[in-house]
């Protein structure tokens, strides 16, 4: 089961360019329609309402903001609206011609009306609102006209907000003297959004039935998806060890983000620690230059810029969940595919304690016969800690977004000694458990596993496990919800075994599909819940709607009646560490302002599809008012820590000190380390089990 080949393909074909031949757009879709009905886990039944959902997804991943199509454009297509289904069943081939004429059309209208619209200067003091509405159409082209007119003087007057936060001249006519070059960039950030789609290097025709495919996938559900061919090698260049690379793959949301959707392991954004899957990408800076702001970039030119052979040294602008932004340098390096990506620290207080993070679960997915890859690396990790006398470990999952399921059972053998693990169920209702095949233990002390919202898939198989064997502590927040398998297929007929690196070059396309539904030894699920932590840390970012149960046609939680026999560990003393933890929380006045902040966040979010006043200084003392939250936020996790120190261990002491670079890595994750709360708090809680349960220190 390739499920890591699954996972890595599916980053990287959702993010390069549809340059392709033109194909039988008619014929593809029967291909993806036949095999998404003949893998998927639970198959949607091609009927009247399947055809609904079709539709519905489709004009919205088309226009998600409601800025192209009119109710008047969409009522031609009504016609349509119930029947895909047979189309997708092979009668007839009419929908896909007729949508690519109209959505042309309503793109050459927008072109008009921004370029109208953006002619005319806005003014501030006019009381008037825009409504984020992502639901609605508007009624006719006179209302999208008026939309798109509210629309740019929204964005018009956000950008002039921006500026003025950073502005440090004088106030009078400040408004006045820079609104047109505001309006400006927005007009001309509106038009390339367009443009690009009108102009897209893999044709048009061709982009708009990638869309559709992709809508066909997604109703099954969030991680089944559709990939036209691309050219790998652009992805296959990241785990080269012939170039120097950042060791990013860039996606592109709805809304024409820029998305850092993984990291290589090993390379150079992996080992900062302080990029993540799911930041927007939103500045480049090279060394020495200045800042290009990648707004309205499209993919191909993000990655023109990343691809400059004539640079090596970069700073990243990233935007994190919630609108955090962060500045990382980088170098680029060469990846190479036979080091250990894993890193490991020890924290020095009342007791030592060995900390590793893991932030993917890589293997090697090219040559499975090698075996694992990430749980054979923790493991050296693990035993350098202990030959450094650790009294307590911490494993740290953090959007960790998981990766192989395979290497997350590995890696419970790390901590476990033999047992059933976890169970698979595909769409025959066949059960396969999970088992650590391998006896014995790489560590059997006291253990935490630090998780959060964003800890997915493999990540929250792993931390179910060593919770239902009472073997961890799970600590933080409740994890994403994703409990769910995904495994990659050609579309071409002719190809009727797995995929490869030679196979995957051609063909009419590709789909990730999920085959697999996992649960837990106790025969429950994460599965749309996530895995609650046995000790609660507050989340700045813990808000609804972030997580799988908030995603469009997200799979039902259910369980399996099957009995697996596993024998959990003597009981952790739970109800004595979360008391002390929440004594500590409380009396901790970082978390008390990550509370504060997650309040107001939950607002925000609660508040984001309200009508906005267009007024310039209600928006301005707005964006104000939001700053000093985030700069209250920020100096209150500037806490240095007093209850550790990092230090390295002796083996690592020697390999940098011959590597300068590496050096500096290195100081920004002490830095880093020295400063996490949520480190600290882990540190805390094993301090406890330590003195609680002192016969578990080996």
């Amino acid at each position: 089961m390739a499920y890591r080949l699954s996972f890595v393909f599916l980053a990287f074909f959702a993010t390069s360019v549809y340059a392709q031949k033109p194909r039988n757009h008619h014929e593809e879709a029967l291909l993806l329609t036949k095999i998404l009905r003949e893998q998927h886990v639970a198959p949607k039944v091609l009927d009247d309402a399947f055809s609904r959902q079709v539709f519905a997804q489709f004009t919205r991943q088309l226009d998600p903001d409601k800025l192209y199509f009119s109710a008047a454009d969409l009522q031609t297509l009504t016609a349509h609206e119930s029947h895909l289904d047979d189309e997708l069943g092979g009668t007839g081939w009419a929908f896909l011609p007729q949508v690519t004429i109209l959505y042309r059309q309503a793109l050459e209208r927008a072109e008009r009306m921004i370029t109208q619209t953006g002619a005319t200067a806005f003014t501030g003091t006019v009381k008037e609102y825009v409504s984020i509405d992502t639901v609605h159409w508007p009624a006719d082209p006179s209302a999208l006209q008026a939309k798109w007119r509210l629309w740019l003087k929204h964005q018009t007057l956000q950008r002039l907000v921006d500026v003025r936060v950073e502005y440090n001249g004088p106030e009078k006519e400040f408004f006045a003297r820079h609104e047109p070059n505001a309006r400006r960039r927005v007009t001309a950030y509106e038009l390339r959004t367009v443009r690009r789609i009108l102009q897209h290097p893999g044709a048009f025709e061709n982009y708009v039935a990638a869309q559709y495919f992709q809508s066909i996938a997604a109703v099954f559900d969030p991680h089944t998806t559709y990939m036209p061919v691309t050219e790998m090698e652009n992805f296959l260049s990241t785990l080269s060890t012939e170039g120097y690379y950042f060791g990013i793959t860039l996606d592109e949301n709805e809304r024409g983000d820029v998305l850092i959707t993984a990291l290589a392991p090993g390379g150079p954004a992996w080992k900062s620690g302080d990029i993540h899957a799911s930041d927007v990408l939103t500045g480049l800076r090279w060394d020495g230059g200045d800042e290009t702001n990648i707004e309205g970039f499209t993919l191909d030119e993000a990655n023109a810029i990343l691809a400059d052979a004539n640079h090596r040294y970069m700073e990243f602008t990233v935007r994190r969940q919630g609108g955090v932004e962060k500045k990382v340098k980088l170098q680029k390096e060469k990846i190479s595919l036979e080091e250990n990506y894993v890193r490991s620290y020890m924290l020095d207080g009342k007791h030592r304690i060995g900390y590793i993070a893991l932030p993917d679960f890589y293997t090697r997915w090219d040559d499975e016969s090698e075996g694992s890859r990430c749980a054979g690396d923790v493991a050296n990790e693990v035993m350098k800690l202990r030959q450094e006398n650790i009294q307590g470990l911490i494993l740290d999952i953090r959007y960790n977004g998981g990766g192989s399921l395979m290497e997350a059972v590995a890696m419970a053998g790390i901590f476990l000694d033999e047992g059933p693990l976890g169970m698979l169920r595909n769409r025959q209702q066949d059960i396969i458990t999970l088992k650590d095949l391998d006896r014995g233990t790489v560590y059997d002390g006291p253990l935490v596993l630090l998780v959060n919202g964003q800890s997915a898939s493999a990540s929250e198989f792993l931390a179910a496990v060593l919770q239902d064997y009472r073997r961890a502590v799970i600590a933080g927040t409740r994890t994403f919800g994703k409990a769910t398998a995904q495994n990659f297929f050609p579309l071409d007929p002719t190809q009727d075994q797995g995929p490869s690196l030679a196979t995957l070059k051609d063909g009419p396309g590709f789909a990730s599909i999920t085959t697999d539904k996992i649960y837990r030894v106790t025969g429950g699920t994460a599965q749309g819940g996530g895995v609650k932590p046995d000790i609660p840390l507050p989340e700045v970012f813990d808000i609804p709607g972030v997580r799988e149960s908030a995603m469009p046609f997200a799979l039902p939680a259910d369980s399996i009646l099957k009995r697996t026999y596993f024998r959990a560990l003597p009981p952790l003393p739970l109800d004595s560490l979360r008391a002390r933890s929440g004594v500590r929380v409380r009396a901790s006045t970082t978390f008390q302002y990550i509370l504060k902040g997650r309040r107001w966040l939950a607002d925000e979010f609660h508040a984001k599809n309200e009508p906005v006043p267009l007024l310039w200084e209600t928006l301005y003392a707005r964006e104000v008012a939001m700053q000093q939250q985030y700069r209250a936020l920020e100096k209150s996790l500037e806490q240095t820590s007093r209850v550790f120190t990092v230090t390295n261990g002796s083996v690592d002491r020697q390999r940098l000190a011959a590597d300068g670079y590496a050096k500096d890595f290195n100081q920004s994750w002490i830095t880093n380390l020295q400063k996490d709360v949520y480190v600290e708090e882990a540190v805390n809680i094993l301090t406890d089990m330590i003195e609680l349960t002192p016969q578990a220190v080996k």
